[in-house]
C-alpha cells in the first residue's frame, strides 16, 4: 500500500512539474526552437553517459573489497545500469535492485551490498555539496542572479534566520535517528538472543554495517577519490556537450562552469521522487537556463526535453545490452569452471 501511494505521489509530482514547464510554451514554439539544431552531440553524449556509469561500477568495485575476486566488471556495470533502468518507472527502487542483482550473481549478502550503496550515496551527497559550495561561491559575484535562481532575497538577513529555524529540527531528527540506530545495533550485537527472528535481524544489521563501513578497508583511497572526480566530470560533460545542440556556447557564452551549475540543478531535480526525473528535470533545467543565462523559455524547455529523452533512451538501450553481456559471460565462466 505504501509503495502504491509513493508511486502515485511520484506521478502527481511529475504531472505538476510538467504543467509548470509547459504551461507557458506552445508546441509550435517548441518546434520552432528545434529547427536547425545539431544532432552530432548525441555520440559524445552517449560516450560520456556510458563512461560515467562504468566508472561508478569501478568505484563500487573498490568498496566491495575482497568480494571483487569474483565481482566481474561486467556484473558490476550490468548492476549499475539495471538500477538506473528500474529507477525510470520506480523512483529509488533501483538503489535496492542494483545490489540485489549483484548479490545474487556473487552469492553474497543483500544487506552487505545495500550497505555499500548507502555509503556510496552518502559520498555522492558530500561531493555534490562540495560542488554546490563552489558553484555558490562563483555565483555570489552576482547576488541578483543567485537570488532570482533561489527565489529569495539573499541581501535580506531574515532569509538566513528563517533557513536556520526551518533546518535545525531536521538536523536534530537526523542525529536522533543515527544515534538510535547505533544504540540498537550495539544492543543487538552485545546481547545473547534466543529468538530466531531477532538473530536474523542481528545478522542483517551486521551485514549492512559491514557494507557501510567498507570505506575503512579501502586499499586504494586515492583511486577511489579519482573515480569520484571522474564520475562528476562525466556528469558535467553530459550537460556541457548538449549545449552545442543549440549553439548555446556561442549565443549565450555557456561553458564548463555553467554546465557544472546546471548539473547541480539537475541533481536537485532528480532528488525529487518523480519517475525517471520526468517533469522535475524539465522544470529545473529550463528555469535555470532562463533565470541565469536569459535563454528563451522555448529553447530552454527544448534543451531540457531532448537531453532528458536522450538520457532515458541511452539507459533503456544500454541496460538490457549490459545484462545480456553479463549473462553470456557468466555462462561462459560456468562452462569453463565445469571443464576444469
Amino acid at each position: 500500500m505504501n509503495k502504491a501511494i509513493k508511486y502515485i505521489a511520484g506521478i502527481v509530482f511529475a504531472a505538476f512539474f510538467l504543467w509548470l514547464s509547459f504551461s507557458n510554451v506552445s508546441f509550435e514554439e517548441l518546434r520552432q526552437a528545434t529547427i536547425g539544431m545539431s544532432w552530432s552531440w548525441l555520440f559524445p553524449f552517449s560516450i560520456a553517459l556510458t563512461f560515467s556509469h562504468y566508472i561508478r561500477a569501478e568505484r563500487w568495485r573498490l568498496l566491495l573489497g575482497d568480494t571483487t575476486l569474483v565481482a566481474h566488471r561486467s556484473t558490476l556495470f550490468a548492476g549499475v545500469m539495471f538500477g538506473y533502468l528500474i529507477n525510470i518507472p520506480f523512483p529509488r527502487l533501483g538503489e535496492i535492485s542494483r545490489p540485489m542483482y549483484v548479490a545474487k550473481q556473487l552469492h553474497e549478502s543483500n544487506s552487505k551490498l545495500i550497505g555499500t550503496i548507502v555509503l556510496e550515496r552518502f559520498i555522492d551527497v558530500i561531493s555534490m555539496l562540495i560542488i554546490m559550495a563552489l558553484v555558490a561561491y562563483f555565483l555570489l559575484s552576482d547576488v541578483d542572479a543567485l537570488s532570482r535562481l533561489l527565489g529569495v532575497n539573499l541581501a535580506d538577513s531574515e532569509v538566513y534566520s528563517a533557513l536556520f529555524l526551518n533546518t535545525w529540527p531536521l538536523i536534530l531528527l537526523g542525529i536522533g535517528l543515527f544515534t538510535g540506530g547505533w544504540i540498537l545495533y550495539k544492543r543487538l550485537t552485545t546481547t545473547n538472543l534466543n529468538s530466531a527472528w531477532l538473530v536474523k535481524i542481528k545478522e542483517i544489521i551486521a551485514q549492512f554495517v559491514e557494507g557501510l563501513m567498507s570505506i575503512k578497508k579501502l586499499e586504494r583511497p586515492l583511486l577511489f577519490l579519482g573515480y569520484t572526480v571522474l564520475i562528476w566530470v562525466g556528469y558535467i560533460a553530459m550537460m556541457y556537450i548538449p549545449f552545442w545542440m543549440f549553439d548555446l556556447p556561442l549565443k549565450f557564452d555557456l561553458g564548463w562552469a555553467d554546465a557544472a551549475i546546471l548539473t547541480m540543478a539537475s541533481a536537485v531535480a532528480l532528488s525529487i521522487p518523480t519517475p525517471g526525473g520526468i517533469g522535475s528535470y524539465h522544470y529545473f533545467i529550463s528555469y535555470s537556463l532562463g533565470i541565469l543565462y536569459m535563454v528563451p523559455e522555448p529553447t530552454g524547455l527544448a534543451f531540457a526535453t531532448i537531453t532528458h529523452a536522450a538520457t532515458l533512451a541511452m539507459v533503456i538501450l544500454v541496460a538490457p545490452a549490459a545484462l545480456a553481456v553479463d549473462k553470456f559471460l557468466s555462462l561462459q565462466r560456468e562452462a569453463t569452471a565445469q571443464n576444469v
